[in-house]
Order: structure tokens, then sequence, then C-alpha cells
């Protein structure tokens, strides 16, 4: 392999320029010094990193007060949906048994499986009514007290 002649160079002696922002060039081969940037950026990645791993961390340790929260955040919305709802009801829309199985319902702070079943037209209309009304504020339809133990047995026809 011959080695490359360059003007105004002594042949076979080390070249170095000053014009390279990394450091000096030699003209024998690549020698890059390795720039600090990408050292820093990992550094700061780093630094932003640990500290959202802890608090994710935490929040995931803490779900169950997190949860008690929600239940009871739910049931202080079931029971202003169900206020405003029967608001808009005639006063005898649903029977003394709906009535006392959802205030019981409610009464267990929304955590017991509490029956309460739909038999009339309204009573099925309200139901589903409320239940739409809470999926739309977050709540599942697990959460929600309207079961029948032997299935839907309305007395009056729904349709």
């Amino acid at each position: 392999m011959s080695q490359a002649k360059f003007p105004g160079k002594l042949p076979g002696k080390l070249h170095t320029t000053k014009n390279d922002r990394y450091g000096p060039i030699s003209t024998k081969g690549p020698t890059m010094k390795t720039p600090a940037y990408p050292v820093i950026l990992g550094i700061t990645l780093l630094s932003l990193t640990l500290p959202a791993t802890a608090l994710l961390t935490t929040l995931l340790t803490t779900t169950d007060a997190h949860s008690a929260t929600w239940r009871e955040t739910k049931c202080t919305l079931y029971q202003e949906n169900r206020d405003e709802t029967r608001a808009a009801m005639p006063a005898n829309a649903t029977s003394n048994a709906f009535n006392q199985q959802e205030d019981a319902f409610i009464a267990s702070g929304c955590t017991e499986r509490i029956y309460v079943c739909p038999h009339s037209k309204a009573e099925l209309a309200y139901a589903n009514l409320m239940s739409i009304k809470m999926m739309n504020a977050g709540a599942t339809g697990s959460f929600l007290p309207f079961v029948c133990e032997g299935g839907l047995q309305t007395d009056q026809p729904t349709q």
C-alpha cells in the first residue's frame, strides 16, 4: 500500500490540523474523540425516569386507598343521580319494595350486593336510566344494584 503524499507536508510524519471541533485529525487514520452530549443526554433521561418510576410504584402500591375513595365517589354519584331522576318521576312510580331495596343498597355505602329488582315498566325504565347515568359517570355495570335473583320478571309488558 502506498502512502498518500500531501503537498506541503513531510512524508512519514504525523500531521494534524486544528480546525476540527472534536480535536486534532490525524492523516494516518481516524481518531475521533467522543462528544459529551450523548452522555449528558443519558444522565438527564435517567434523572427524569427514576423519580417517575418511584412515583408510579407508590401509586400502584396504594390502590386500596384509591379504590375506597372511588367506591365512596360512586356511591355519592349514585345518590345524586337517584335524587335527580326521582325528582322528574311521578311520586308513586316505583313500589315500596323497590324503594326499600334501593335504600338498603345506599345505606350499605353501595358496597353490599343487595338486589333491587324492577317489576313494573316504570321501575325498569328507572333502572335503565340510572344504569346509563352511572356508566357515563365511570361506574361499571357490576356496581349497580339492579338484579333480579331469578332473572328479570316484570309484572307488565316492557314493549
